[in-house]
Formats: structure tokens, sequence, C-alpha cells
């Protein structure tokens, strides 16, 4: 592929993969570094029960779109599911969560305006790696990011 066409197109499988162990695959189709900073995007395989505590992004609208599966999510105190075909929109500085629900892994494409979120899931990752969660550590690392953690995650019965 010529570097003209590279800087217009990400082919299926072209991409960085970020593994967290909270269950998500990512795959990074788009960030800052290659949209002068308008937006970073990436790709999510999801497995069950799946997702992040509930948070707030400072300077990043948040939007999911549901490829395969359903998700619940909470955005501010509002309870949604979401299926194929949806699109979820976070405003900057919402308290929101999400879970990957039913049995099957899910996916979804996830994008951040403006972009710049995407170092903090590079920093984050070893902590989720490693054999107990260094939630202070974690905390210091999405305050660099804007994103705060503002309560536990999606219970199944919620």
């Amino acid at each position: 592929m010529s570097s003209e066409t590279s800087r217009f197109l990400s082919r299926a499988n072209e991409g960085d993969t970020t593994y967290l162990a909270n269950g998500s695959l990512m795959t990074w189709k788009a960030t800052a570094e290659t949209t002068e900073g308008k937006y970073d995007q990436f790709e999510s395989v999801d497995l069950p029960h799946s997702g992040p505590p509930e948070h707030t992004h400072a300077q990043q609208d948040e939007l999911f779109y549901i490829l395969e599966g359903t998700y619940r999510f909470k955005v501010g105190g509002t309870m949604i599911t979401a299926s194929p075909g949806d699109l979820v929109h976070v405003p900057a500085r919402t308290p929101h969560a999400w879970q990957r629900s039913g049995h099957d892994a899910g996916r979804m494409l996830t994008t951040f305006v403006p972009g710049g979120i995407r170092g903090f899931f590079e920093e984050v990752r070893p902590l989720f790696l490693a054999a107990e969660m260094d939630f202070p550590a974690a905390m210091e690392i999405g305050a660099k990011y804007g994103l705060v953690i503002t309560g536990p995650p999606l219970a199944e019965d919620e």
C-alpha cells in the first residue's frame, strides 16, 4: 500500500492491538497521532460480562457503535441496552460504564473526540496483567488523561 493510500485507509486486518486483562482486545484503527488530534478509534472484542468501572473523561466525548452482541450501558443515571447497529453517545464529563451481556464475545467500535486517550490504555495495560490490580496507580495514570473513576463496574443484575 502506498503511503498516500495508508493515510486514508486502515484495512480490516490492520491496526495496533492492545489486550486488557479485563476481557477486551482492542485494535486501534485511528489515533490522535494519525488524525491530527481529532479522534482516537478502536474496534474491541469483549468477553461476556467484561467492562470498565464507572468513569468520566474530562475532555473526550465517547461514541460506542455496536457491531456484534448486546451491551448494557449506564450513562449518567440512565440504563441503556444497545444491540448491533446502535450508537451510544457519552458527552465529556458524564459518568458512564458498560458491560458486555450475553454468553458470547461482542464487538464494538469506540471513538473518542478529541483524540489523545490511547496513551492511558497503553500505560495501564501492565496493571491489568498483574496478579492484583493496583487501583491507586491506575487512578494516577487516569488523572494524566482526564479520566476519573466515579464508581464500580456494572453489576450483572443492574
